[in-house]
């Protein structure tokens, strides 16, 4: 049965198929046409990144880190920006770097990671300058010391009127690992103004330049005169040099080496219109701001408080039952008490954010928490002033600590006070808050008469309000590194009164009452104090650092976003 309904039904297509075609013969004469297309083709675009460089070493052309247009520059023979083994302080060099895409607009990254900073010896002219080591990876000195500029160039090595000077600075700033990424083209910018093509990529089948220079010590890095590559003036760097002094550097890079990975990525632009070399927001460089919760109260305990017990039930009691070199560990509770911390031991809480909490009872000029003695820590508490300050330093004191501490100012007083005539000391990882006069003062010669010297303020963040400066910084020879400074001040966030402090990679994001200026190297008696203060490489909450400093401070190269915060 199967069988014949097969049959039956072929039969039944057969005649289908000899009526479709009679009728189709009976269609002939009439008029018609036929359009075909053959050979219908879909071929995948290319985005392919080729680089060649011309490099310059003290005036000097370096074929060694030279090379034409090559699009593999990792292949068995990598091409290298810098490779440069007998560095001397005064160094330079510059390159020009050419970038093309093969014939679709892309978007263009630069990223430059740090993958090595050694310090391969300590020798003897070293240890005589300061650098007690120890030697070893991840402990040298050069990435500090070389100091790198980036521009958008026009091809002829030298950084000129009108070029765009990008964000950069010394390798150093980067911790061992660490990538720092640049926006050449994306969807935000582009540095050479290519506002023409897709979302402002890089135009295919077009060449687009960037200079590279270095200098090992300090540049200024003014801008030449533009001028016509076409005429007779030779505009490379060997008439027109990176002005590159070394003279305030000393021995402590002796033997030390760094190397860095230098990468370029192009995108398609196509299809892809909010492309960004890095996330919205987001800086590749490092975390600022106080960290409270990686602070973990130490194990070992000498002596140890606790609020109710047959142990000490006061911190003071604690302080007193401790000798030279001993840890008091004070568990989680309220002490109502003041607190003089009268010898070099250590005094650990149980966490700020877990609430040892010491609330200050005398509201005369003291502090909820005084230290008296030299060497002295104070870790882990979240301190409540009463009286001048929450945490106070008196007296001339050397080699003091204090970090991941909650403190707060009275109304009116200080979260972080000192007299003058401290040395040595470590600030870290605080959270200075309250509605304060100044948040954070350090007293030394402009107020006092008495000078203070290295008092250095790491990963802090200052919170609050205040009617003076948020940090007031009287001590020379200091580091002001990694901090948020995020209160409110109707005066600035940081008044300094010496030239010779560093104010590197920190967050200047306050909402200021009278305007934007956010650094002052202060005047004090009528007179500017001496030197020009170091002010690199911070955010300033916008891209121009022009208006947020008064007197004599360098601020640039600053950072075109802020860094990311704890």
């Amino acid at each position: 049965m199967t069988t014949i309904l097969n049959k039956r039904i072929l039969l039944s297509l057969g005649m289908i198929v000899f009526v479709a075609a009679a009728a189709l013969g009976a269609t002939g004469a009439f008029f018609s046409d036929t359009e075909t297309s053959t050979g219908n083709t879909f071929t995948a675009g290319a985005i392919d990144l080729g680089i060649d460089n011309e490099s310059y070493y003290n005036g000097m052309f370096n074929e060694g880190t030279s090379w034409g247009l090559d699009w593999d520059i990792s292949d068995e023979t990598p091409r290298q920006f810098f490779s440069f083994n007998d560095l001397k302080p005064g160094d330079w060099g510059e390159d020009t770097i050419s970038l093309h895409v093969n014939n679709n607009d892309s978007y263009l990254c630069a990223d430059v990671t740090l993958t090595s900073d050694n310090d391969n010896d300590i020798t003897e002219p070293e240890g005589n300058d300061g650098d007690n080591g120890p030697a070893g990876t991840g402990n040298g000195d050069l990435a500090d010391a070389i100091n790198f500029y980036w521009w958008a160039d026009d091809g002829d090595n030298v950084f000129e009127v009108g070029e765009n000077l990008l964000p950069a600075g010394p390798l150093g700033n980067l911790n061992v690992g660490q990538t720092a990424t640049v926006a050449l083209a994306d969807s935000d910018q582009n540095i050479w103004g290519d506002n023409s093509t897709t979302n402002n990529a890089l135009p295919g089948d077009r060449v687009r330049y960037i200079g590279k220079a270095w200098c090992f010590g300090d540049s200024s890095f003014l801008a030449y005169p533009a001028t016509d590559q076409s005429g007779p003036i030779n505009t490379s760097p060997i008439a027109r040099p990176v002005v590159c002094s070394g003279a305030n550097e000393n021995n402590i890079t002796q033997t030390d080496s760094m190397t860095a990975d230098i990468s370029f990525r192009a995108v398609q632009a196509r299809n892809n219109t909010s492309f960004q070399c890095a996330a919205p927001g987001v800086s590749q460089g490092p975390t600022v701001g106080a960290l409270l919760s990686a602070y973990d109260q130490p194990d070992a305990c000498d002596v140890n408080v606790s609020n109710g017990g047959n142990e000490p039930n006061t911190i003071q009691e604690g302080v007193d039952a401790a000798t030279t070199g001993q840890t008091v560990c004070v568990a989680s509770g309220t002490y109502n008490e003041d607190v003089n911390v009268n010898k070099d031991i250590t005094l650990s809480g149980d966490g700020a954010s877990n609430t040892s909490t010491i609330n200050g009872v005398s509201t005369a000029y003291t502090g909820a928490v005084v230290i008296s003695a030299n060497g002295a820590t104070v870790e882990g508490f979240n301190v409540i002033g009463a009286g001048q300050a929450a945490i106070y330093i008196a007296g001339a004191r050397d080699g003091v600590t204090v970090r991941y501490n909650h403190a707060t100012a009275a109304t009116g007083k200080n979260a972080f006070l000192t007299d003058g005539g401290q040395s040595n000391h470590t600030i870290s990882n605080n959270l200075f808050d309250g509605a304060a006069s100044q948040l954070v003062y350090v007293n030394g010669n402009a107020s006092v008469a008495t000078p203070s010297t290295n008092v250095d303020f790491v990963s802090n963040t200052f919170g609050g309000t205040a009617t003076g400066p948020l940090l007031g910084m009287e001590a020379n020879g200091s580091s002001i590194t990694l901090n948020k400074f995020s209160g409110t001040t109707s005066y600035t966030s940081l008044e300094t009164f010496e030239g010779n402090n560093l104010v590197n990679q920190n967050n200047f994001n306050v909402d200021l009452a009278v305007g934007p200026v956010h650094v002052v190297n202060g005047v004090a008696g009528g007179t500017q104090f001496p030197g020009t203060l170091n002010a690199e490489n911070n955010w300033w909450g916008d891209a121009d650092p022009s208006d947020n400093t008064t007197g004599l401070v360098d601020s640039s190269p600053s950072e075109a976003i802020a860094f990311p915060e704890n």
